[in-house]
């Protein structure tokens, strides 16, 4: 017995009742992903049709020492011992995300150990979504910290320019919050999984909340340059700007 399920507007199929297990297991499947097979006059939610299936946990992080024995699974980024990843062409798949790993490279998507590296005007695109989404939330906060700081008030050049230093930091708190928590959770800015792009390390693994936080300040490097530093993205085989060479970081497309 074969099945279709959704993903986002996608339609994914067919996958055998197996494959299908293995990707409720993963958490791809949810209970309330749309599924569809022969014979089924609409598309249901999977936990109406096939009854609820829980997924396992993943192992905690920390059950998983870093050693010299150690790498990471090129799909979800946690460490493993190199005995326990499943080598996939150039890639290396841990047990979980392999069956999600193969069925993508059987719907024709990225192929088996090659990545495809987003170019210059897709991530700037990116980075104009993200612009706007940081707009609105900065004028939700700055202006009733401005009213809260008596902006009115402020006649005499001083004040004036405390208050832009205080609104300054703020803004550049929150830019980095938001590109740190995103990046080290979702593996990438918002902007970026709306064009269905991801950052990653070298070696494939999703970068740290510290090392989210140290490209964002490499990408306001970037920016001095006269935007030379995001430029040079055109020009590299892997697409790098200036702030992925100096974290060793690259841009794929996840799909």
């Amino acid at each position: 017995m074969t099945w279709y399920y959704a993903d986002g507007s996608r339609q994914v199929g067919p996958v055998e009742e197996s494959a299908l297990d293995d990707l409720v297991r993963t958490g791809v499947v949810r209970e309330d992903t749309l599924v569809w097979r022969d014979g089924m006059a609409n598309w249901q939610p999977h936990g109406s049709v096939r009854g609820v299936r829980p997924a396992p946990p993943p192992p905690p992080m920390a059950a998983v020492p870093v050693t010299a024995d150690t790498s990471y699974c090129s799909e979800c980024g946690r460490p493993f011992p190199v005995s326990q990843l499943v080598a996939i062409g150039s890639a290396s798949v841990c047990a979980q995300c392999k069956p999600v790993y193969l069925q993508r490279v059987r719907e024709g998507g990225q192929g088996i150990g090659t990545r495809r590296y987003a170019g210059f005007w897709i991530r700037f695109v990116a980075r104009v979504i993200d612009t706007v989404i940081l707009t609105i939330a900065l004028m939700v906060i700055n202006v009733p910290l401005q009213m809260m700081l008596g902006v009115r008030g402020m006649v005499n050049p001083a004040s004036m320019m405390g208050l832009f230093g205080v609104l300054t930091l703020v803004n550049l708190a929150v830019s980095c919050a938001y590109e740190a928590y995103f990046v080290s959770t979702r593996g990438g800015t918002l902007g970026k999984l709306v064009l269905g792009l991801k950052i990653i390390r070298a070696d494939g693994s999703m970068l740290t909340a510290g090392q989210a936080v140290g490209r964002y300040f490499a990408y306001l490097i970037s920016g001095f340059t006269l935007m030379i530093g995001f430029i040079i993205a055109g020009f590299d085989d892997q697409k790098r700007a200036l702030h992925d060479r100096i974290c060793d970081t690259r841009v794929i497309y996840a799909k």
